[in-house]
């Protein structure tokens, strides 16, 4: 049975219908069954919550109006539970669509800001000819300068790139995915440049062992969890200290290791990490707290290659630092050698 359902507004709720559906309905008037040449069986009925119009070309409807009645008034009276489902999913869709469009939004803002702080907006819109040999002139005279701009820029561009992948992968419920071997440590590499200049400007030395390891996992996804976890990182590692990354390899996989001197995470607080909206209470005391996703991104991404996460925190190392509590947090990302079942999102979200 394929059907339409109206609210009072007689506003569409749902519909099954087909487009050449519409010519056989159109001899529907009122609330009715009717059999049309034997093939079809169409009707109308309303209730207190809205009207569903059906068609069926199934033998026992066609033969039947009570079961073909039976069966629509049960589609009907479901009509409320039906405009919950559409209600709740269209409200995710537009909370997961406007956070993109405001995180797009504002990288784009920084792109801006990144150029305009090199090259004055009204040095550049005051100049109808020659603007190309000022820009010119003003990198050659400011070299580090514009050197900064542009990996500024690459990572700002980095993190669009970012979003639109966790946009497309974890809020598509069939995910395109394409695993294969990698060289953990290249990967790694290729994230972690775009924050040297943040971990140069706090003062910190990043340690990273060298390792030829490879796992199997799906490029794209994973440099997205890495991009997310490192930036984490340069945002909370107190400054003057040191961010060690180590690699562990055995039969099963690839183990990376990431310690560091970070904001103290409350022991009340470590399992309540991975949840949408939440950010931990120092973080927020000192107006660092994200938008609380990163690191719910970070373990659902990893699942779904295979792999796992965990966070442990020594709080025998804790020390205050200009009234904020730092101690030694140690992430463990785990990526597989080799194929795995094919997780679903639906598993992890």
């Amino acid at each position: 049975m394929r059907y339409e359902l109206r609210n009072l507004d007689d506003a569409c709720v749902a519909t099954t219908l087909l487009d050449a559906d519409q010519s056989i309905l159109s001899g529907l008037a009122s609330e009715s069954t009717l059999s049309v040449s034997g093939k079809y069986r169409i009707g109308k009925m309303s209730n207190q919550l809205g009207t569903i119009i059906a068609i069926s070309n199934e033998k026992d409807f066609v033969c039947s109006s009570q079961k073909f009645k039976n069966t629509a008034r049960c589609i009907l009276n479901s009509l409320a539970y039906t405009q919950n489902v559409i209600d709740l999913q269209r409200s995710i869709t537009n909370k997961n669509t406007a956070r993109l469009i405001h995180n797009l939004t504002s990288l784009n803002a920084h792109n801006i800001q990144e150029v305009y702080s090199l090259i004055p907006q009204e040095e550049i819109s005051g100049k109808i000819k020659g603007h190309v040999e000022y820009v010119k002139q003003t990198v050659i005279e400011h070299p580090i300068d514009a050197a900064n701009v542009l990996l500024r820029i690459a990572k700002n561009n980095a993190a669009m790139k970012a979003e639109f992948s966790v946009f497309k992968k974890l809020f598509n419920p069939h995910p395109e995915m394409h695993p294969s071997q990698h060289v953990v440590h290249k990967v790694l590499l290729n994230v972690l440049y775009l924050f040297f200049s943040d971990f140069t400007d706090k003062n910190v030395d990043i340690k990273i062992d060298r390792s030829d390891a490879k796992a199997y996992f799906d490029y794209e996804s994973i440099h997205v969890a890495l991009y997310h976890l490192i930036d984490n990182a340069a945002k909370y590692t107190k400054p003057s200290s040191t961010f060690d990354i180590k690699f562990d390899t055995n039969s099963v996989g690839v183990a990376i290791v990431f310690r560091m001197k970070s904001v103290r995470i409350l022991e009340t607080e470590i399992n309540r990490i991975y949840e949408e909206g939440f950010s931990g209470s120092i973080p927020t005391k000192i107006g660092k707290a994200g938008n609380g996703i990163g690191m719910g991104i970070i373990r659902t991404i990893i699942q779904i290659n295979g792999g796992s996460v965990n966070l442990k925190s020594d709080h025998s190392t804790r020390e205050n630092d200009f009234g904020i509590d730092f101690e030694i947090n140690e992430i463990v990302i785990e990526l597989p050698a080799q194929p795995r079942r094919n997780n679903r999102l639906s598993d992890f979200v």
